[in-house]
């Protein structure tokens, strides 16, 4: 196992720091050997939840500027994984190609299936309690991100 700073080197700021630094390394890993970016994935997880949508209606739902949805959109239908539409007078539709939507399915077992291996191996106690803390924790830390929006202290 890859040994971390130690907890007594370290102020609990910068020892929680090091281990998502760690993390974002790892999944930085992942994303390498998947075939879908990270862009893509997301498109296509968006893509996969309902109807066609317009370049707009992806945009705000990822929260994107229109611009770089559409860089990312028509990439996407360039690799075959996104098809466009059209019904006359309106504007242009994307959704997942049965391609799209297979390469998305096995991203997405593969990295759950890492997940699972690792909350296996903490066991059931622990992985339950590493949930719930997370889960603590990302909610805490976006209220604390959306409380400094505005700017720094």
């Amino acid at each position: 196992m890859p040994s971390t700073p130690s907890r007594t080197t370290l102020t609990r700021e910068l020892h929680l720091a090091s281990l998502v630094h760690r993390l974002e390394r790892q999944r930085r890993t992942w994303e390498a050997r998947s075939t879908l970016g990270t862009a893509e994935l997301r498109l296509l997880w968006l893509l996969t939840e309902g109807e066609p949508r317009t370049l707009r209606e992806i945009a705000e739902r990822l929260h994107l500027e229109q611009s770089t949805v559409n860089r990312q959109v028509n990439a996407a239908v360039k690799a075959g994984h996104v098809r466009k539409s059209r019904a006359p007078g309106s504007a242009f539709l994307f959704e997942p190609t049965p391609a799209g939507r297979a390469q998305l399915e096995e991203d997405t077992a593969y990295a759950l299936g890492q997940f699972r291996v690792v909350l296996d191996r903490l066991g059931p106690d622990d992985a339950a309690h590493l949930l719930e803390l997370l889960g603590r924790f990302v909610d805490l830390y976006g209220e604390a991100v959306d409380e400094t929006e505005t700017g720094r202290p």
